[in-house]
């Protein structure tokens, strides 16, 4: 009896050890069993019992430190190939932001360095001149607030678009500090995407910067921007009221995809005058250069309009793109009110149209032109972008009492884009009228090149 006790005995002992933790509710049941059976004594029973329990801990410890490690390993990989916090891209300039997109900073900028060759009459000075060397700051704080400082280094300095904005509602911006006007399509394109070297003659009614809010919604397909302004960033007078105005801007695109647009836009703007120190308003004055800013002689000029008590601008706009070939046109009416004076009015237009010779187009972004970027850069093969432009422009500043002249030109071109952020660029200007005014009868012609660098 005591060997065929002793025989069970020693294969539960046996199977303690060797048996792993998943087994070890059957082993369990065996022994209730023998000690049921009185094959086991209660002393050997509570002792193979507390085995079974020791082995059954020592079994979970190995595990729980097995779990362990396997953790810290897969913590160390997750650390070792997750992105960085912060990454760092040149596209669009300098670009530095966080990876979850809730601050970034920017810094971006343009070059343009012009020589112009001048014959004809009025003599203007042959010359170069560093059109525009501007940086600008930008940024973007807790996701939804932006921030942009943008300063012109070129004639003496200047302050260009600065202000804070919000933009925590979709494709909705608000905006405050100092701001260009959203008044026509060749202002509200940046200088950089300007298809021949300088605006047309339309100049001569846009790109006033002032001080105030603004909202603007952009679409596919339309935008919209509306704003209320104060005066300049430069203004310096403490005695009498500022002036103020007002500016809208709405554009419909239809057609917008493939290579393919159909564009529309109408705005407007109105601007009371403000008084100067001794109590009487303002003057107001337009005029215009011939296309080309490095002679920087206006060629009409309506001198200065004493007794202004304020101005309202019109404006329309078109622009089609069928893939190489775009083209645009544009007509703005200014109504200028006088206090002591008859109204007067004041008008032009232009239209001028591209042709890309390579496999590029224009890039139309939601109710303006953006940057080219070249398809086949020099050095990966290609030749770059080559784009040949042309532009018919028409400027009317007399009426009434106040003869600032007439004057149309026409403008041809040629832009080519080695690679993306560079672009050089020759004009050919001729003046085929000028009517009335301090240069009546007079033609210049003006041969332009310019090389830009804008990041």
């Amino acid at each position: 009896m005591r060997q065929s006790k002793f025989i069970p005995i020693l294969l539960a002992t046996s199977l303690l050890a060797l048996t792993p933790v998943t087994q070890a509710s059957e082993l369990e049941l065996l022994i209730n069993m023998l000690h049921e059976n009185g094959m086991v004594s209660d002393e050997q029973y509570g002792r193979l019992i507390a085995e079974l329990n020791q082995n059954k801990q020592a079994t979970e410890t190995e595990k729980q430190q097995e779990l362990e490690a396997r953790q810290v390993m897969e913590a160390r990989l997750d650390e070792a190939t997750k992105p960085p916090e912060v990454e760092v891209t040149t596209r669009g300039g300098i670009r530095v932001r966080t990876t979850d997109g809730e601050f970034e900073t920017r810094l971006r900028g343009r070059l343009m360095v012009d020589a112009a060759a001048h014959n004809g009459n009025p003599d203007l000075g042959d010359g170069t001149e560093i059109r525009r060397a501007r940086l600008a700051w930008t940024g973007r704080i807790f996701h939804d607030w932006s921030f942009q400082l943008d300063y012109d280094f070129a004639d003496g300095g200047k302050l260009r678009d600065s202000f804070v904005s919000y933009e925590g509602f979709e494709d909705i911006r608000l905006r405050t500090g100092l701001m260009e006007i959203p008044f026509q399509l060749q202002y509200r394109t940046s200088s950089s995407n300007s298809q021949l070297i300088e605006r047309s003659l339309l100049g001569a009614f846009g790109g006033d910067r002032y001080i105030g809010v603004m909202g603007d919604i952009k679409k596919q397909h339309w935008s919209f921007a509306a704003g209320a302004f104060g005066d300049t960033a430069t203004r310096k007078n403490p005695i009498n009221d500022e002036g103020w105005g007002l500016g809208s801007r709405l554009t419909v695109a239809p057609i917008n995809s493939d290579g393919r647009l159909l564009h529309f836009g109408t705005a407007v703007m109105y601007r009371n005058v403000d008084k100067d120190a001794s109590g009487q308003q303002r003057v107001v004055r337009f005029s215009e250069q011939p296309e080309a800013r490095v002679a920087g002689r206006p060629i009409v000029d309506t001198g200065d309009i004493s007794n202004s008590r304020s101005f309202t601008r019109y404006g329309a706009e078109t622009a089609v793109i069928r893939g190489p070939f775009s083209a645009q046109a544009e007509y703005v009416y200014t109504a200028v009110s006088r206090s002591s004076a008859s109204n007067l009015g004041f008008d032009g237009w232009h239209l001028q149209a591209g042709y890309f010779l390579t496999n590029d187009a224009r890039v139309y972004e939601r109710g303006e032109f953006g940057a080219v970027t070249p398809k086949h850069q020099v050095g990966q093969g290609g030749i770059g972008a080559w784009e040949l432009t042309l532009r018919y422009s028409s400027l009317d500043l007399s009426d009434r009492d106040i003869i600032g002249g007439e004057m149309d030109l026409f403008n041809v071109g040629v832009n080519w884009f080695p690679v993306p952020m560079l672009r050089f660029s020759a004009n050919y200007i001729d003046v085929i009228k000028v009517k009335d005014g301090p240069n009546d009868g007079q033609k210049p012609r003006v041969f332009l090149v310019r090389s830009q660098w804008a990041f």
